[in-house]
């Protein structure tokens, strides 16, 4: 469905190679790989892959129990930039025959019975590769603001320029379009509706009862 919505700006994968076996995994990565080269952007998740997939992905969010960022970039040839990364902090080096994707797992304390030898949740947010993540960050942020108020001129009643916001639509309008949506599913399944009103009747007629 994602793919023939064609999205102009990002597309959204979950991951999309669970419970397949090797062959038609690694059909799907090739799919998602020449999607990219054609000047499609891919958000894809994914769990523990194998070295031939895991090389097909250009940049690495890698999340730590909690949701925070263990690493956040380039993959590099043969995981090279990812592993030196964690090689440099004191993780034991990488193997020829290891799965990139297994090891940084272990090094992490996220795969069965391993233990970090740091923090490596710390030890991302101390390091230069951070700091260069921010920078660009920030960079990006001040050029949208500034295109926004030279290009769109949003202006508020009393003709002033009003502050950038950082999403598309204010909250009201926000809220105001979700619980339309809601509103449309409880009326297109009206029998979740009816469940709904037996369950808190029968709820009310047991506490009353006792």
């Amino acid at each position: 469905m994602e793919l023939a919505a064609k999205p102009d700006l990002l597309l959204f994968l979950d991951e999309p190679t669970s419970g397949l076996d090797s062959q038609t995994a690694w059909s799907i990565a090739t799919l998602i790989r020449k999607l990219s080269l054609n000047g499609q952007a891919i958000l894809c998740t994914i769990h523990q892959p194998s070295a031939m997939l895991f090389q097909q992905f250009d940049r690495l969010l890698l999340l730590a129990k909690g949701g925070k960022t263990v690493y956040f970039g380039e993959i590099g040839e043969n995981s090279s930039t990812l592993t030196g990364y964690f090689e440099r902090f004191g993780a034991d080096p990488c193997g020829s025959g290891e799965n990139p994707a297994e090891w940084m797992l272990s090094v992490i304390g996220a795969a069965p019975g391993a233990k970090a030898k740091r923090d490596w949740v710390q030890t991302w947010r101390e390091s230069a590769e951070y700091t260069e993540v921010r920078r660009h960050l920030a960079g990006l942020e001040s050029r949208a603001q500034s295109g926004r108020t030279l290009d769109q001129e949003v202006q508020t009643p009393d003709g002033k320029l009003s502050e950038p916001s950082t999403y598309a639509a204010p909250f009201h309008v926000q809220l105001a379009v979700c619980l339309n949506r809601a509103f449309q599913q409880y009326w297109r399944t009206p029998s979740y509706i009816y469940s709904k009103i037996v369950l808190s009747g029968g709820t009310v007629s047991l506490v009353t009862v006792r």
